[in-house]
């Protein structure tokens, strides 16, 4: 019976010493050639330890774009966008 304790190191380092197709080989020992494959798919790969990256966040300068203001005259005042909405109200006012 073909089982994932065998089927595992054991089973992959038999078939490469035997020098038989992976189907042959399964064939012979009487379990699916697909679990044969994935076994040794699976102990081919690479193993990659997982690593944690160092990560840094700055605030964004770009929140908000700035606040234009255009006159029909011609004229263009630009504002930040961190003034609060009193002030801008406030300045309005007066401008108008």
């Amino acid at each position: 019976m073909w089982n994932a304790s065998h089927c595992g190191r054991r089973g992959v380092a038999q078939w490469r010493k035997s020098g038989q197709s992976q189907r042959a080989f399964a064939e012979s020992q009487g379990y699916p050639q697909r679990q044969l494959n994935y076994w040794a798919r699976r102990l081919a790969a690479p193993v990659v330890p997982a690593a944690l990256l160092p990560v840094s966040i700055a605030a964004s300068t770009d929140a908000a774009p700035a606040l234009s203001l255009r006159s029909p005259s011609g004229w263009t005042l630009t504002l930040p966008p961190a003034l609060p909405a009193s002030w801008v109200a406030a300045l309005l006012r007066e401008l108008a």
